[in-house]
């Protein structure tokens, strides 16, 4: 199984996320978060999984489609994933967005 690791900028991304739906429902922005994060599993078992970000065309830099977001990641090596952002996808994603903090 790949190691999944979660950059600084993801996990502020996600915790965004959070914090927008919390101001509606707690119980639904908890549960958001959780099943963003229950994504690493996948990730772990199937790294491929994920398409290729078209902005980027770099067969390494993928990303999981989940609901309105794009969980955006980069295939180090055979062992290794990072996740970077947690990309609305709303809002275009831009090398400032996707590498910013």
């Amino acid at each position: 199984m790949v190691k999944v690791k979660w950059s600084k900028q993801a996990v502020e991304d996600i915790f965004e996320i959070r914090k927008f739906y919390s101001e509606t429902s707690t119980a639904f922005a908890e549960e958001l978060v959780d099943l963003i994060f229950s994504k690493e599993i996948l990730l772990s078992q199937f790294p491929e999984i994920g398409r290729i970000v078209p902005e980027l065309n770099n067969r390494f830099v993928r990303e999981l489609i989940f609901r309105n977001y794009r969980i955006i990641y980069v295939i180090f090596d055979e062992a290794n994933i990072s996740v970077l952002a947690g990309h609305t996808s709303s809002r275009p994603l831009s090398d400032i967005s996707l590498f910013e903090g």
